[in-house]
């Protein structure tokens, strides 16, 4: 497999493909909705920034450790970055392993990174009056971005795109740090991988592609 839509078909007429296809098309409308408002507000990253995921574990839900986790095993096949995940177990602080300074986006798993790492430094959060309210990132010494803006139009905001993805998640809205998520999703997608290979049943349904 070389895409998420590939792993989308793999896993189709299953739970696991249909929770899929909702973060894809949430990630989609995300894509859209922010790229514009970056546009709009001459908001943009410094050229090779990468700082953030040097200071930061992501908070992740169990869908998107899912789809993370799909991503490194049938998609990257990379066990050195599983690893990674793994000795990274109970780090809250950062660094987050799967970033590589050298890689163009400084994200080994770029088409499957979560929703925090899409919104970080490219989004409004909603203030106390009810306003929108946008914020430089704190790691844009470059100043590529205004650095405050109080708006009353409709614009992206964190919080209405976090309750958007708690709904389509089976973990009752769980949330945990993307090393701890993500090996947990890992081994359990491992082990049903496994199981397939060893066994031409498929008691939970699941495509046999996935054994590939």
């Amino acid at each position: 497999m070389d895409s998420i839509e590939e792993l989308m078909i793999a896993f189709e007429g299953t739970y696991v493909g249909q929770s899929m296809a909702g973060l894809v098309e949430l990630y989609s409308t995300i894509e859209n909705q922010t790229s514009v408002f970056c546009t709009q507000y001459s908001i943009a990253c410094g050229s090779g920034c990468g700082t953030c995921c040097e200071h930061f574990m992501p908070d992740i839900t169990v869908s998107e450790a899912r789809m993370v986790a799909a991503y490194l095993l049938f998609v990257k096949k990379d066990e050195a970055l599983i690893e990674a995940l793994n000795s990274a177990r109970g780090n809250t602080s950062g660094p987050c392993p799967l970033y590589n300074p050298d890689s163009p986006y400084h994200c080994t798993v770029y088409q499957a990174r979560p929703l925090i790492c899409r919104l970080f430094g490219a989004c409004a959060n909603q203030g106390k009056d009810g306003r929108a309210v946008f914020r430089r990132c704190k790691y844009n010494v470059e100043q590529t971005m205004p650095s405050s803006l109080i708006l009353d139009e409709d614009v992206p905001v964190m919080q209405d795109y976090s309750y958007a993805l708690r709904s389509l998640d089976d973990g009752n809205g769980k949330v945990g740090y993307l090393s701890d998520m993500v090996s947990i999703l890992v081994e359990q997608l491992r082990f049903l991988a496994n199981m397939l290979t060893l066994d031409d049943t498929n008691p939970d349904d699941t495509p046999t592609p996935l054994a590939s």
